[in-house]
């Protein structure tokens, strides 16, 4: 009996641990954010670029990503298709992924000593 209970044990903690998100999971898809203030800013990411379109502003951001850690990373505005935005071209951004919900990622943003932490939401398709 006693060996039956150990390797039940130990088969529920793989199970649950298989179904845990990580942050690898978030490294490349389609995002949105829960924020209002970014509802119209779409974030698609490979794992080497990132691209942040603003449809309604025809906004198109493409950075390249560089990963510094399994759940943190570093982006890199290289191109913009607004002539008035061509000064955030080499601009860096700190991002960490602070905490895994279902879809939805929290990350904490820095550059120049500013933070700021919003949601992403990760589409499913």
């Amino acid at each position: 009996m006693k060996p039956t209970i150990i390797i039940l044990t130990l088969f529920i903690s793989l199970i649950s641990f298989s179904q845990e998100k990580k942050c690898s999971d978030f490294k490349i898809g389609k995002f949105t954010y829960s924020d209002p203030d970014y509802a119209d800013l779409i974030t698609e990411r490979t794992d080497s670029l990132q691209t942040d379109h603003y449809p309604k502003m025809g906004w198109k951001l493409t950075s390249k990503v560089k990963w510094l850690t399994a759940c943190k990373y570093e982006i890199e505005y290289i191109e913009v298709n607004i002539p008035k935005m061509e000064s955030i071209i080499g601009t860096k951004y700190i991002i960490e992924i602070i905490d895994i919900n279902k879809n939805k990622i929290l990350c904490r943003t820095e550059s120049d000593g500013i933070v700021i932490e919003k949601e992403m939401i990760k589409s499913i398709e």
